[in-house]
């Protein structure tokens, strides 16, 4: 569906934050969001020519062995435009919204994790740089490209020295103004898509600007395979993913014309900050598809293994897993989708619920193949089978993309921040209390609210009245 038939953008809260502060955002939370018809029969009509495709062409196991995704393979999802999913139909794009992307990216997580990487790595974050802060002249002359599938692309942040630490880049940029170019040198690492990409985000120290903070020096620029200096280095070897391509860069003496440039000079550092919270959410999708495909097979294999003379499915540990497994898939499905709804009615920050999709999600689909290896049994543990591949390829995921440590810390901090500030206040006030009466009377009036009348859920279903009412206490 086409962006600009879309509603005016709501004004938003994030709900995330709101808990921090002991608020419930209902009008984010209620209803839940619902794709328009339109959009739904364009998904759904997407999907169908995807299973198709799939049914024929993709064969995971053959990807793991061979250690790409062929190009025949490549070049069929790209006549069916799934390249250009996010990319407005005015540059060759389907234009699909948050929520419709997802779903799409639900279906390729419980078909094949290295194609996640491939479709992820291109559009989630690969060219989203350009898409979102790109010029006009930019936008033109690559995201044709892209959409189409005829060049793909990659997101060049992470190096050696530099991970969950972006501010610390040492990949520098050193502007040539007798040319009106910049030349880069430096080394990225772990850059999906890298063997196969046309076009690279690439971020580097603009080492002219005069700032005292580092991160305020780091610029997005826009690099293409043809530029001399642009370096590919050998495909890794890893646990998993092993049908994608995650190679080094290296940048020797790489000229960059100014005019690519992504936004402004210093402001990468904002840049990758909003790629990479737009990418959180669709990883969350690919999870549930696969949770989704795992219970499948464990539920399957279940009702048919007979030990004792009972089917394990009637086990009560067996049983147990498969709540477990359902309910944490549901509560998944549940976030990614809300979160995307959000996106789509215009709330603008939305890195704390990405964070938590992306935690909640690489969490889930690890301990759902966890699970699903285990009522497998001996099965789950042969390469016949899709369980141990799916273990290995899930387990990166809660590496990149920001380690679920660092953003659990992203989301304490986050959250607490503008508490803090409040308490700050109060502790000033403190100090001389006679001469800030106002700031500790209202303090004091809202705690009292808060223990008199506290604010209540009041657009939950009736079924999980109880439950809102544990969550207002």
């Amino acid at each position: 569906m086409s962006a600009d038939v879309r509603p005016e953008p709501e004004v938003l809260s994030s709900p995330i934050k709101g808990l921090f502060s002991g608020q419930i955002v209902e009008s984010a939370l209620f209803p839940y969001p619902e794709p328009s018809a339109d959009e739904k029969e364009t998904v759904s009509a997407f999907l169908d020519s995807l299973r198709s495709f799939a049914k024929d062409k993709i064969d995971p196991a053959r990807f793991d062995r061979e250690k790409r995704v062929p190009p025949e393979v490549v070049k069929g999802l790209a006549d069916l435009g799934i390249f250009g999913l996010t990319i407005p139909e005015e540059h060759g794009g389907y234009g699909f919204s948050s929520s419709a992307y997802c779903r799409v990216m639900e279906e390729i997580g419980s078909t094949d994790a290295s194609l996640g990487i491939l479709i992820g790595g291109h559009q989630s974050i690969g060219l989203k740089a350009l898409l979102l802060y790109g010029t006009d002249e930019q936008k033109k002359r690559w995201l044709p490209g892209l959409a189409s599938g005829d060049v793909l692309a990659a997101f060049a942040l992470t190096e050696p020295e530099a991970g969950s630490d972006a501010a610390s880049i040492s990949t520098t940029a050193r502007f040539d103004a007798a040319k009106d170019e910049f030349v880069l040198d430096g080394t990225k690492h772990w850059i999906s898509n890298g063997g196969i990409a046309g076009f690279f985000t690439v971020f580097a120290k603009d080492v002219a600007l005069d700032v005292k903070d580092e991160h305020r020096r780091i610029t997005a620029f826009a690099v293409t395979r043809d530029l001399a200096g642009l370096e590919v280095g050998p495909e890794e070897k890893k646990l998993g993913l092993k049908g994608s391509s995650t190679v080094p860069l290296l940048l020797k003496e790489l000229r960059v014309p100014a005019s690519n440039v992504i936004g402004t000079r210093g402001g990468g550092f904002k840049i990758a900050v909003e790629v990479l919270n737009t990418g959180r959410t669709s990883l969350a999708a690919g999870c549930l598809g696969g949770s989704k495909t795992m219970i499948r097979a464990a539920a399957l294999h279940a009702r048919e293994r007979r030990q004792f003379g009972t089917r394990i499915a009637d086990f009560e540990m067996i049983r147990g897993k498969f709540a477990r497994m359902v309910m944490n898939t549901y509560a998944l499905e549940s976030v990614v989708f809300l979160t995307a709804g959000l996106v789509d009615r215009g709330l603008s920050d939305y890195a704390l619920e990405g964070a938590a999709c992306k935690v909640f999600g690489t969490e889930t689909v690890w301990g759902v193949i966890n699970d699903a290896l285990q009522i497998a049994g001996g099965n789950g543990f042969m390469e016949e089978y899709p369980y141990e591949r799916a273990l290995r390829d899930s387990r990166v995921n809660m590496i990149f993309e920001g380690t679920n440590e660092i953003l659990r810390v992203l989301v304490a901090l986050s959250g607490v921040r503008d508490l803090a500030s409040d308490l700050k206040e109060v502790a000033r006030a403190l100090k001389t209390p006679l001469n800030h009466l106002g700031v500790l009377s209202e303090f004091v009036g809202r705690r009292i609210r808060g223990y008199v009348a506290p604010e209540r859920i009041e657009s939950v279903a009736p079924e999980l009245a109880p439950e809102a009412e544990i969550v207002t206490r």
